[in-house]
């Protein structure tokens, strides 16, 4: 069910080069749905396991199998290493860019440590634990096995990633030392990669179970040569195979299967087109002649027993040249012949299924997925909802399926497990209406069901600290909101929402699991936004933090921002991201200040209360003659020394951070005018880039340091 809508996912790049092919890939990958970064371990299980023992994952550097829930920061332990790294960018706990399981693999904690924010290029010290692996201060050579999967997740996060939407717009450019840019190199040295070690079967497998989670593909592993067309200068083939489909689009077990495409030439016209197919993608051995109408090509593939996958591709050819299609497959569902079971049955209508521990069929449509379980309903209203506790399946949400599997009463939930039996009926479906409930009636009724709250007031919004759950109340009782692997949502206390989604029981409680931002709407706060914190980032830099997101239009109106002491706000500019932060761009600043702020509105039009805040700059920098400051040896091994010439006395702090910008070791330094000479201890520390931190009042110096 993984790979049974893939027929015609490229349709529409054909005879694309350059730009115009990266933005046709960016149209069909993009939209992809979005799991959390903690959930990528559960992925890992499938993507990257072991084919020797599926209880490891292959560790992508080293190629050593390692136990699959070992994750620490020691040793072989397991690290999530982004490929592409957050630090080109910034991106780190950024969705979807942080979480985009194409771009994670699982790394030996102590080789990821080394690896850090490196660009990618040949050459270097060989490293001590991956041994195929070949390091130098800015660069990073992979082992030879995964050089061209390395390459082809760098493509493919430059293509995904295009500044739209709000995401950020990266680059594979061709160049090392590209930190802290949203950029990665070196491309020349990607494309020889991608060339030279072309996708395996564990690859492919990897980019299928991803799709069957994420809903979108690396299109550089089913087709490398993107690569070449976008980057490498390749001119498009002269034949043009598209508009790919299949009839019907359902499969049915025993029936042939017609597969057409629109097959033109730019030069010589097409002599003839062949159908491979096979039952694997390595065995396309059965070939069809290809008939023609105009410029349709079709042929039929044989009836298939059901539940088999076919895969298949066309080759088409002229006079002066041939080309092929990427390998495309269906899949051929099972046809059920058993009794059914409804849901509303199995609830019986009471706290204990009186279906326990017996094995049913039942069907209904998916209404939620989360990757590790997921939730059917049939019809609308009380007692019609299933928690499907399986990993792996990931149907889409509105699937119509049937199930055969295990009823338990898990904790007091009814579920089902150890599903036996899938079947696909259908996909698309409209979801059951979801009943309107308040938030302290809660039943047993509503148990796995669609449900809507109404104008729920948040009473506690610290998720973090809740294992991932807020409160929300309406007045009758409150009730917890799950935010879940798929979908997380920053409440703000105070405010009003309505919120979707399937009910849960667990760990004993009832709480409403987020699956889209359609869950949860409103917000409403009649008092508009607040300011939480003004901070001078540098002398023409000030960051200020509302409670809540800012509409953008007042948001971004410099007239609404004012500083006494002769300072002007040239310009106002909301984050691309978090869009209750705004920064401004200001004449120079030194000294003590009150910022006034007025007009700026909430996402719901609510104006602010004019507000007026003190803040103070003295840059680190007027604290040190001529701003040298002298940090040595580097690279380092048990300490590094700093020398500087103070002003005056002043209090500071020292700090140093890893490169997703976690401090890991501080402390406090008084300076006094005239020289200072002290050292920060490095002991115990593994080898790899850090960053050096000293800060004073309301700015830093920063160094990037190398531990060996």
């Amino acid at each position: 069910m993984a790979f049974s809508q893939q027929t015609g996912y490229y349709n529409g790049t054909e005879g694309k080069s350059g730009d115009e092919l990266k933005a046709a890939l960016n149209g069909i990958i993009s939209g992809h749905t979005p799991y959390s970064y903690f959930f990528s371990k559960q992925i890992f299980k499938l993507s990257d396991a072991d084919p020797d023992n599926p209880n490891n994952v292959i560790q992508v550097y080293t190629g050593f199998s390692h136990d699959n829930s070992d994750y620490g920061n020691s040793g072989l332990q397991l690290n999530r290493e982004h490929v592409w790294a957050k630090s080109h960018g910034m991106f780190g706990d950024i969705p979807p860019m942080y979480g985009d399981v194409h771009n994670l693999k699982p790394s030996a904690s102590s080789v990821n440590q080394d690896k850090s924010n490196l660009d990618f290029d040949n050459g270097g010290v060989q490293h001590d634990v991956a041994t195929g692996c070949y390091f130098t201060d800015s660069t990073w050579e992979a082992r030879d096995e995964v050089k061209g999967d390395i390459a082809r997740i760098i493509f493919y996060m430059s293509t995904r990633y295009e500044g739209n939407d709000g995401e950020m717009d990266l680059e594979v450019v061709d160049r090392n030392n590209t930190y802290p840019y949203a950029q990665h190199g070196k491309l020349s040295t990607l494309l020889q990669w991608n060339l030279q070690d072309p996708p395996d079967e564990f690859e492919r497998n990897r980019n299928d179970v991803i799709f069957s989670f994420q809903k979108n593909r690396n299109p550089f592993i089913d087709d490398p040569e993107f690569a070449e067309l976008i980057w490498g200068g390749a001119t498009p083939n002269a034949i043009l195979i598209g508009n790919v489909k299949v009839m019907p689009e359902l499969a049915v077990a025993g029936e042939p299967v017609e597969v057409n495409a629109t097959i033109t030439s730019n030069t010589e016209p097409v002599s003839s087109a062949s159908l491979f197919w096979g039952l694997s993608y390595e065995t396309l051995t059965n070939e069809i002649a290809m008939a023609v109408a105009g410029n349709v090509f079709s042929a039929q593939i044989p009836g298939q027993a059901e539940g088999a996958t076919v895969y298949y591709k066309i080759v088409a050819t002229n006079t002066e040249t041939e080309n092929m299609s990427v390998v495309y497959n269906y899949y051929v569902p099972k046809i059920f012949t058993g009794e059914l079971v409804s849901i509303y049955d199995i609830q019986g209508q009471q706290a204990s299924s009186p279906y326990e521990d017996q094995i049913v069929s039942t069907t209904g449509i998916v209404t939620a997925n989360f990757g590790s379980s997921y939730f059917i309903q049939d019809g609308t209203g009380g007692w019609n909802g299933l928690f499907i506790y399986e990993s792996g399946r990931n149907p889409s949400v509105g699937d119509s399926i049937v199930l055969t599997g295990k009823i338990t009463e898990y904790y007091e939930k009814t579920e089902m497990v150890e599903i036996s039996d899938y079947y696909f009926i259908s996909g698309n479906h409209a979801l059951p209406e979801p009943v309107i409930i308040a938030t302290g009636g809660v039943e047993e009724q509503h148990e796995s069901i669609l449900v809507t709250v109404k104008d729920a007031l948040c009473t506690d919004a610290n998720y973090q600290g809740n294992y991932f759950m807020w409160g929300v109340d309406d007045g009758s009782g409150e009730l917890k909101i799950h935010n879940t692997s798929v979908f997380e949502f920053e409440p703000v206390e105070g405010n009003y929402y309505d919120i979707t989604g399937p009910m849960n029981w667990d760990f004993g409680k009832w709480k409403i699991e987020l699956r889209f931002e359609s869950d949860v709407t409103g917000g409403t706060d009649e008092d508009g936004p607040t300011v939480v914190e003004v901070v001078p980032i540098i002398s023409t830099n000030v960051q200020v933090i509302f409670n809540e997101e800012v509409e953008t239009t007042s948001a971004e109106d410099a007239a609404n921002y004012s500083i006494n002491n002769g300072v002007t706000v040239e310009s106002a500019t909301q984050h691309a991201f978090n869009k209750a932060q705004v920064n401004l761009a200001v004449t120079e600043l030194s000294g003590d200040y009150q910022l006034t702020i007025q007009n700026v509105k909430d996402l719901l039009n609510n104006v602010m209360e004019d507000t007026t805040l003190s803040f103070s700059f003295v840059g680190i920098e007027e604290l040190f003659l001529n701003g040298e400051v002298k940090v040595y040896p580097n690279p380092a091994d048990r300490q590094v020394n700093i020398s500087f010439n103070a002003l005056k006395n002043v209090d500071l702090e020292v700090q140093l951070a890893d490169v997703s910008g976690r401090t890991i070791r501080a402390l406090s330094y008084t300076a006094g005018q005239g020289v200072n000479n002290f050292s920060f201890g490095l002991d115990n520390l593994s080898k790899g880039v850090y960053f050096l931190k000293i800060r004073g009042n309301h700015s830093s110096l920063r160094y990037k340091l190398v531990v060996r």
